[in-house]
């Protein structure tokens, strides 16, 4: 094969390339300028860890607010944090959060 017809199947692999970048191109801005409300994404509860509840009861706690955080924890059966099942420091954090702002 000649060093022309090298070069010249080069390119039209280039070309081919190319074109096919243009046509993904293409779909990419058809989707984004669509007129069509994207669906919606529910929005998930935020995820805390142990830490994170620790440190909001005992700044609570430390702000003179010792019963209460107290009877928090007794609403979600426990007489410590490390009995709050994970999955309720979301809720247990949002009623700390409101103790004392009243």
């Amino acid at each position: 094969m000649s060093k022309m017809s090298e070069l010249s199947q080069v390119l039209d692999e280039m070309i081919a390339c190319g074109e096919g970048m243009i046509k993904a191109a293409n779909a990419i801005k058809e989707i984004f300028s669509s007129t069509e409300e994207a669906p919606a994404v529910p929005e998930s509860a935020p995820s805390y860890t142990k830490e994170d509840v620790r440190g909001i009861l005992a700044a609570k706690s430390a702000a003179g607010f010792k019963k209460e955080v107290k009877e928090l924890l007794e609403k979600y059966g426990a007489q410590q944090l490390k009995q709050v099942d994970p999955k309720d420091y979301a809720a247990l954090i949002k009623e700390a959060e409101v103790i004392g702002n009243a």
